[in-house]
Parts: structure tokens; sequence; C-alpha cells
């Protein structure tokens, strides 16, 4: 950003330089043209154009020591010497200039005061030295206005890179909330065709059928391959967490196309219409006949202690008709962006089943809602990191939605215990 007049003028150094080095010169040619008569007197100049030449670098140090040499030649019966008035006006403008609270107003003051006392003791009339004492004044003022415009000037800078800032993590919170949405729409999708197709390959199909599905299954895999490198780009500047679960980038498989032999109300999109818990036990009838599909074992239940236990609502288990105890809906304390992170987050549990779980064991999926807020919990046995190998990862899915989590106050806790994966989330009200 270009430097403010304030800036280059006061606050460089060579200006400074340059200032200094006039007021020192005229304060030594008035040395030459009116020799002082006191050896004190000389020793006090000296030290005073010293601490001028000094004043670039330590403004309010040798600005003290300027003004103290000063004072100290008033009081001295020496009709000879400088008058040390150039190099005192300087020392005033730079104190002015650096001056940190009102009290620097003490500087003109005490200057003021002592050469007024010298003009009152040799008996001049305060009319003969008014002006010389406006002008101390003046050049302290001349310093604190240069510092309030420096400053208004700093401040402004600052709120350019205040807005400039704000406007730089806003495009991060919306690249890494479209990295999210990309994550938990189209990748998803992409994922669930690649399993579905590498599930159905395993069956007794001819060969121009397995021909087939190889092709789309390639492809889908390479799209998918594609999308990642995108989700990537946008959610670059999110910091990575790290997995413990072997592929937490694991997509969807809740969201994918209907199937022409499965067509039924659990392949619908959720309606983010619906009530908290409704929205709950349609994805998780959906996360359970998806899986089922993929020929997974397994059960999920929604239970909304919220407000009481007295009915029941239902949520189907891996086969789409076990039935497990709800309670009635209620969207009481809890906000709908919670209520969409802890949706998106079972769909990621279902797409990290379908992806490392082991056909062979169970899988349980438990969403408890009370007045405090929701805990997901969940356990698999763990296939290993081998289960569908050919899967692009990306190693951002479940760390996305810890960040998430994180940033509404919950958290996700994860662990393996004897080769069973737990994880267990927590989001307050």
């Amino acid at each position: 950003m270009r430097r403010t007049l304030t800036a280059r003028l006061m606050r460089g150094r060579p200006v400074m330089m340059f200032a200094a080095a006039l007021m020192a010169a005229e304060t030594v040619y008035e040395m030459i043209v009116y020799p002082a008569h006191l050896p004190v007197t000389t020793v006090l100049s000296v030290v005073h154009i010293a601490c001028v030449l000094a004043l670039p670098w330590a403004p309010r140090a040798m600005g003290a020591g300027v003004i103290a040499t000063f004072l100290a030649c008033c009081p001295l019966p020496d009709t000879g010497g400088p008058s040390l008035l150039f190099g005192t006006w300087l020392a005033l403008v730079a104190l002015g200039l650096h001056a940190r609270s009102w009290r620097g107003w003490l500087w003109p003051a005490l200057v003021s005061a002592a050469r007024a006392a010298k003009f009152t003791i040799d008996g001049f009339p305060f009319d003969y030295y008014a002006s010389l004492i406006m002008l101390f004044v003046v050049s302290y003022a001349l310093g604190r206005m240069l510092a309030w415009r420096d400053a208004a000037a700093s401040a402004e800078r600052d709120r350019l890179r205040y807005e400039r800032t704000r406007q730089r993590v806003e495009t991060m919170r919306r690249e890494s909330r479209a990295a999210s949405r990309i994550h938990d729409s189209v990748a998803n999708n992409l994922a669930y065709m690649a399993m579905r197709l590498d599930y159905e390959r395993t069956r007794d199909v001819d060969d121009r059928t397995t021909e087939l599905i190889d092709d789309l299954y390639d492809r889908a895999i390479d799209t998918l391959g594609e999308v990642r490198a995108v989700i990537d780009m946008l959610d670059v500047d999110a910091a990575r967490e790290p997995d413990d679960d072997g592929g937490s980038d694991a997509t969807d498989p809740m969201t994918g196309h209907r199937s022409e032999s499965d067509s039924d109300d659990s392949d619908r999109p959720i309606d983010r219409g619906s009530s908290f818990p409704d929205r709950m036990r349609a994805g998780m009838t959906r996360g359970d006949r998806y899986l089922s599909r993929l020929g997974f074992t397994g059960d999920s239940t929604m239970i909304d202690d919220s407000r009481s236990t007295a009915d029941a609502g239902p949520s189907c288990d891996a086969d789409g008709t076990g039935i497990s105890d709800g309670a009635v809906p209620s969207d009481e304390g809890m906000s709908r962006e919670r209520e969409d992170a802890a949706v998106a987050l079972l769909r990621e549990l279902y797409t990290n089943i379908a992806v490392h779980a082991d056909r062979r064991g169970e899988y349980h999926v438990i969403a408890r809602r009370t007045a405090d807020g929701i805990d997901v919990d969940e356990v698999n046995d763990d296939a290993g990191p081998d289960a569908f190998p050919d899967k692009p990862s990306s190693g951002r899915g479940l760390a996305m939605h810890r960040r998430r989590f994180a940033s509404l106050g919950g958290v996700i806790r994860t662990s393996r215990e004897d080769g069973t994966w737990i994880l267990h989330a927590h989001l307050p009200a």
C-alpha cells in the first residue's frame, strides 16, 4: 500500500536525518558567530548538537536530551553561545510525533516556562517573547497533528486489511462449504455406483454383462478421482486432521440414484422441511437399505428424548423391515445448522461402513436426541484398509465433519478395539 505523506516526511529516516543535520548546522553556525563565554555552555551546546543528530534513531530519548540541555543552558549567566532554539523546535516536533499520552504536553509547557522565566529575570516584557513561547507550543502541536493524521491513515490501512482478510476468510468458507457439498453429493453418488457395480460383478453374470460392468466401474472410479481433485483444490486451506479410520474420506451411498428393482419411498431425497427425527429416520432407512443391497447386515435406531418417549417412530434395519423404537419429533433446542451437521454425519457413517466394514459382521448406528443435544454412536467390524482399494482417497471426509462439529461446539471421537471400529459424536443443543 502506498505510504502516507506523514510517513514519508516525518517517519522516514532520510528526511529526519536531513532536518536534524540542518538544525545542527544552524546551531554550529551560532556557536561560531556567538562564541560562549563559559566552558559549561560550550559543553552543553556540543551535547545538544549530538542529541539533535541522534533524533532520527531515538526520537523520544534524544528529544528529552535536547530539551534537557536547553533547560540547563537557560539559567546560565552567559551572554554568548548559541540559542539552541532550532534543535529544541525539532525535538518538540519529534516528541509530539511519538508521544504516547497527554503527558507529552508537559514538554512544551516546561520549555515555555523556563524560557519565560529567563526573559522575565533579564527584564524583557511579555510581548517581547510571547511569539517565541507560542512557537514552542506550535512545534509540539505540529508533531501531534502529524501523528493524528498518521494514526488515521494507519487505521484506514488496518480497516482495508481487515476487509481483505474478511473477504478471504469468507471465500475460504464458501469453498469449504462447496467442497463439502460436492463430497456429500456428486462424489457420494459416484462412490455408491462404483461399490454397487463392484458388488454386482461378483455374481454369476454373462461375459457381455461383466464387460459392461467393468467399463462402467472404471469410468466411475476415474470420474471420482477427478471429483476428489476438485475437492482438494476447494478445501486446500482447511487443516487436514489425522484419519484414524483408515479412510475417513469415504463417500455417501445414501444419495445414490434410484434402482428400478428397488424403487420405493426410501430412495427419495430427504426433505429438509421435515422434522429432525424424521430426517434422521429417513436417512437411516435409506442407509440401511443401500447397505443391504451391498450385502451388509445391521440396524439403525433414532431415539428422541427431547420431550418424552411416549410414542414411537419407526426406523428400518438392514433388510428394510425391522423396527426400532423412537419418540415423538421435537425440533426445540436444535438449530437448523446443527440438524444439517448431524444428518450429514449420518451419511458419512453409512459410507464408511460400506467402504471399510466387514460384510461378515454386523453394524449398529444409534442416534439419540435429548434436551442437552444429540449423540450419535456407530460400531462395525473392520475389514481392513483393502476393502475397497480402487476408490480414490482425499483424506477429507470425516475430517470435514470434525471441523464442522467443532465449529458448533461438538466433538467426534473414533477408536479401534479388537477389530471393531467405534465412533461417538456429540453436538450440544
